[in-house]
């Protein structure tokens, strides 16, 4: 069977069969060190998956060192050295990779991580990858499995700044903008530390979206979640890509991805003492529903609806229509 026809989930599903993997579906790998967790984890990125032809290569670097950096914050983890391997093609020019280089020291150097290595090979095409530790205290740590039924779900800041960089860029409108939108992240190490040590349950980024960590928590932990479509924080640019596109706000927010924003948990029983210290911690969330036991459901103002989207997943095709099939995050 191909793999356009399984999908990333169903492959990683069977990659861990035959490897032998019965390791907990986080977004890291995790291992006991004493009182802490240690914390590894690898992105990466090409120009034939989810980098424009023509983006910057600094860009690129901070981009690759984002998206790591952003599997640690969903653990609430404070990521500690970061290593990088390139397969890069011999036409290229050194300031490519001494630009790259430079974008990636950018990022890890906001956050104390320390560039200790990598490797560098010649090959076809471009691609780039990342890997990353950290660490954390055991009893700060979140897991995806911490999320039950009756918590309350939030968001940090507002989504949808990559699907419409992505519209403005395939729409040709405002194409440099659109990519910028698209690579520009940030991985939120500290207002993940924030919702920890406030008590969040569990924590995962959206890298995929809203809508792919919904369909993903249901069919790994068997937990669904009841969202407010109108709760849903939005980026200023999802409204006018509304109106180029044709794709709802909605689609765009919560379909598509590659924000990286934070979607975490909080018992009901403490969301009073937590919403009050929140925000006097100066980090942006909104709340958008809860954690229940039955399907993933959304509320459009009038009833609930079933989520039949299952956002983004590499192998599949991008849940946002445009006017070409190009490489997206």
């Amino acid at each position: 069977m191909k793999l356009s026809e399984l999908g990333e989930r169903e492959i990683i599903n069977r990659v861990m069969k035959a490897g032998g993997m019965n390791v907990p579906k986080d977004d890291c790998a995790f291992v006991p060190s004493g009182r802490n967790y240690l914390l590894f984890t690898t992105d990466q990125v090409s120009f034939d998956s989810n980098i424009p032809q023509g983006t910057n290569p600094e860009l690129i670097g901070s981009f690759l060192a984002s998206i790591n950096l952003s599997d640690i914050a969903a653990m609430a983890g404070i990521p500690d050295n970061f290593l990088a391997s390139l397969s890069v093609p011999t036409d290229y020019e050194s300031s490519f990779i001494e630009s790259l280089y430079a974008g990636m020291k950018g990022v890890l150097s906001k956050f104390n991580t320390q560039l200790i290595g990598g490797d560098t090979k010649e090959a076809g095409t471009f691609v780039a990858s990342g890997f990353a530790v950290g660490h954390q205290l055991k009893n700060k740590t979140c897991f995806r499995s911490s999320a039950r039924k009756g918590q309350v779900l939030g968001v940090t800041n507002r989504l949808g700044k990559s699907g419409s960089g992505y519209i403005f860029w395939t729409r040709k409108y405002r194409k440099a903008t659109g990519i910028r939108m698209m690579l520009d992240v940030a991985p939120r190490i500290r207002e993940a530390q924030i919702l920890s040590d406030l008590g969040v349950r569990f924590i995962t980024d959206l890298s995929d979206g809203l809508f792919s960590s919904a369909w993903q928590m249901k069919e790994d932990y068997g937990i669904g979640f009841k969202i407010v479509e109108d709760e849903i924080p939005l980026d200023p640019s999802v409204d006018r890509a509304s109106k180029i596109s044709g794709n709802s706000t909605t689609q765009i927010a919560a379909a598509f991805g590659g924000d990286y924003e934070l979607l975490f948990s909080i018992d009901n029983g403490s969301f009073s003492t937590f919403k009050g210290n929140v925000e006097g911690s100066g980090i942006d969330v909104s709340f958008i529903g809860e954690v229940w036991d039955g399907d993933n459901i959304i509320f459009n103002g009038e009833s609930w609806r079933p989520i039949l989207s299952r956002g983004y997943e590499h192998f599949r095709p991008i849940p946002l229509s445009g006017d070409t099939k190009e490489p997206r995050n």
